[in-house]
């Protein structure tokens, strides 16, 4: 039970960087961002709203964007170390309750996203307009 419980923390991670969109300039712009998140045998839709400060954020250094994935992840749950920001791609390794540590990339593409993890998670976005 502890390990799905782990594994859905994992999922949360993963899924707070596939919320995350891109722009030409910027790694995301703000708005209303739908994609999946696909863990071995399980395809999970999602759909987040970004507001222009959580975009500012993601935008920004490293700093900034651990700063923020910290508050949709909190430290509690997942330790987040290694945060690099490099153009349109974010990596970082995650160590959820205890477990092995998961290293989460994601690259930003304009209107779309996609990322993968070391842990065999597979996510893709897209920015489909204002938020709702």
């Amino acid at each position: 039970m502890k390990t799905n419980h782990y594994k859905a923390l994992l999922l949360t991670c993963i899924i707070a960087c596939v919320a995350l969109p891109a722009e030409a300039a910027d790694r995301m712009r703000a708005g209303q961002w739908t994609g999946t998140t696909t863990i071995p045998g399980r395809t999970i839709p999602n759909s987040s709203c970004i507001s222009q400060s959580d975009a500012d954020a993601m935008n920004g250094d490293a700093k900034s964007v651990q700063a923020y994935l910290q508050t949709i992840i909190p430290p509690a749950i997942c330790k987040l170390t290694d945060v690099k920001v490099n153009g349109g791609q974010v990596i970082y390794t995650s160590v959820c309750g205890g477990g092995a540590p998961n290293v989460v990339t994601t690259n930003y593409h304009g209107d779309r996203s996609e990322g993968s993890s070391t842990g065999g998670a597979k996510t893709e976005a897209k920015w489909v307009g204002a938020c709702k």
